[in-house]
């Protein structure tokens, strides 16, 4: 039998609707009648329990998932294999190598396809994040969800974290923020303004 399904990694900057970009692709799959699984790393804290949510109000069951689970224990005890068609991974970044290389497994021996969403970059000196540098490795198709930069409108490639107004470069990379809170939040910039942002 040929193998035809494929990892994608589809990457974007802090408010790039890769949620949504997710959501619509989930939601394509359900119109044709395919059965799809989603799962979301317990890092992401933003949501409800075992709901994926985008900015634009977008929203569906998922299956909130720690460092320890197993994705392929997971749809064999509940005998999923045959009757899914696809495996959906919203914050990807927070994915731990063991998961990456289950999904991999996935993918290449189950033949079920894979798609994850997710930062590339954290705000720390623009640093990769440890999930998304082995998904860079071993994704099959590598996609960016491109953004612009609040400030010049040029491409964003950068996260830029603000508190009280000013830049912050250090600190925990597994810091979770949002676009719209007031005090400590993020912004999608270009280079130049990730080092030299407009300070109001």
């Amino acid at each position: 039998m040929i193998n035809i399904a494929q990892f994608y990694y589809k990457y974007g900057t802090m408010d790039s609707s890769k949620t949504a970009n997710l959501l619509m692709a989930v939601h394509s799959y359900e119109t044709k009648g395919d059965k799809v699984l989603i799962f979301k790393p317990k890092t992401d804290t933003r949501s409800k329990p075992n709901i994926i949510e985008s900015r634009a109000g977008l929203s569906h069951f998922c299956i909130d998932i720690d460092k320890d689970f197993n994705i392929i224990d997971y749809i064999a005890d509940n005998n999923l294999i045959e009757s899914t068609d696809a495996i959906f991974i919203d914050e990807c970044q927070w994915l731990t190598l063991t998961q990456i290389l289950n999904l991999c497994f996935i993918v290449d021996k189950l033949d079920i396809p894979v798609l994850a969403y997710g930062l590339k970059n954290s705000y720390v000196k623009n640093e990769l994040l440890e999930g998304a540098k082995y998904l860079l490795y071993y994704a099959d198709k590598i996609e960016e969800i491109k953004n612009i930069c609040v400030y010049c409108g040029k491409k964003a490639t950068m996260n830029l974290r603000m508190v009280y107004e000013k830049p912050i470069y250090n600190g925990n990379t597994t810091h979770v923020g949002d676009t719209k809170e007031t005090k400590d939040y993020y912004i999608p910039v270009c280079r130049k303004h990730y080092f030299n942002p407009i300070i109001k």
